[in-house]
């Protein structure tokens, strides 16, 4: 199994190329700026920096990043739901929408299988 950090930074790298490309692909098929495509590339950021303080196990900056893909998780579940059942469809952004769920789902499950691996570690040195 692939450590948290790298897991983390990872999958800040994915969404900093969906959020792009979804930008891009946005401007080069209608010829707008849609600065909502960009809302994972924000995210992203956001994780990549944190996946340094996760690398020191930093507890404050882990729970910062577990919030984080925790929030994006939801709001792509929504807005996945709303497109599906309203009038969208299946297209584009269902698809961006899809990849962002099951990416943090995979960081998410990576974060809380290391936050209890730590505090085993943290109980058996207390004991010893």
């Amino acid at each position: 199994m692939k450590e948290t950090y790298q897991i983390n930074k990872i999958y800040s790298i994915i969404l900093l190329i969906v959020g792009l490309l979804g930008f891009t692909a946005r401007y080069l098929e209608v010829g707008d700026w849609q600065f909502t495509a960009l809302i994972p590339t924000f995210f992203g950021l956001i994780l990549f920096f944190c996946t340094a303080g996760i690398q020191k196990e930093n507890a404050a900056i882990g729970h910062v990043a577990a919030l984080v893909t925790s929030l994006l998780i939801i709001m792509s579940v929504v807005m996945l739901l709303k497109g599906v059942l309203g009038d969208a469809g299946w297209g584009r952004k269902q698809w961006i929408f899809l990849l962002i769920i099951l990416g943090g789902i995979w960081s998410l499950r990576s974060q809380i299988l290391y936050f209890k691996a730590q505090r085993k570690r943290k109980a058996a040195k207390a004991k010893s």
